[in-house]
C-alpha cells in the first residue's frame, strides 16, 4: 500500500486550509468580509481533496466581518497538527524506503 499518496494529499489540503485561515485573519476588520473555509473531501483510494472554498453565511458584524479570532486559532491548530502528521508519514515512508535500498545494496 503507498502511504506517500494520502499523506502528500493531506499536506496539501494542510497547506490550503491554513492559506484560506490566514487570509480570514488578515481581513478581520475588513468591513462586509465574511470567513471562508476549505471544503474536504475523503478519496476513496485514501487522502483527502480539497472540494472547494466556502463562505461562513453568518451575518457580519455592522462595519466589520464576521471573522471570529479564537475560531480561527482552533482551526489553524488542527490545520497545524494536520499538516505535521501527514510530514511524519512522508518522512517514515523516506526513512523505509532509504532501508530497504540500503539492504539491496
Amino acid at each position: 500500500m503507498d502511504a506517500l499518496g494520502p499523506a502528500l494529499s493531506g499536506l496539501g489540503a494542510a497547506s490550503a486550509g491554513l492559506a484560506v485561515q490566514a487570509n480570514n485573519v488578515a481581513n478581520q476588520l475588513t468591513a462586509g468580509y465574511q470567513a471562508k473555509r476549505v471544503d474536504l473531501a475523503a478519496q476513496p483510494a485514501g487522502g483527502v481533496a480539497v472540494q472547494g472554498v466556502s463562505t461562513d453565511p453568518t451575518p457580519p458584524a455592522p462595519g466589520g466581518s464576521n471573522v471570529d479570532l479564537a475560531t480561527e486559532m482552533v482551526q489553524g491548530m488542527a490545520l497545524d497538527v494536520m499538516y505535521k502528521a501527514n510530514l511524519k508519514v512522508v518522512r517514515s515512508e523516506d526513512q523505509r524506503l532509504q532501508a530497504t535500498l540500503n539492504l539491496t545494496a
